[in-house]
C-alpha cells in the first residue's frame, strides 16, 4: 500500500514539495520530467510552483495540478488536464 499526500493547503504537502528536487513527475498521459526546483515565497515560506524538465523542455507546473506526492517513490502524480473551452462563434 502506497500512502499519497493529497493536495490541499496542508503543511504536510508543502513540506514534501519543498524537498521534491529530483522527483519524477508523471501525468495521466505519461512522463513529464523531473523536478529541477521548487521556488518558495511567503512567511512561512511555501512552494509556488514546480520547475519540471524532461531534458529538452522546462515547464512551470502549478501546485493545483498535483494529485499526489509519493515520497517513498520520489514521484509526483499530476491530475488530468482540464479541457480548455474555446469560444464559439455564432453564425451571422
Amino acid at each position: 500500500m502506497v500512502s499519497a499526500l493529497e493536495t490541499g493547503r496542508g503543511s504536510g504537502l508543502h513540506a514534501h514539495l519543498s524537498h521534491a528536487d529530483g522527483y519524477r513527475v508523471d501525468a495521466p498521459e505519461g512522463y513529464v520530467g523531473h523536478v529541477q526546483g521548487v521556488p518558495l515565497a511567503g512567511r512561512p515560506p511555501r512552494p509556488l510552483v514546480l520547475v519540471v524538465s524532461d531534458g529538452e523542455t522546462v515547464r512551470f507546473v502549478s501546485l493545483s495540478q498535483v494529485a499526489a506526492v509519493l515520497p517513498r517513490e520520489q514521484r509526483i502524480v499530476l491530475r488530468p488536464r482540464q479541457p480548455t473551452c474555446e469560444p464559439v462563434q455564432r453564425a451571422a
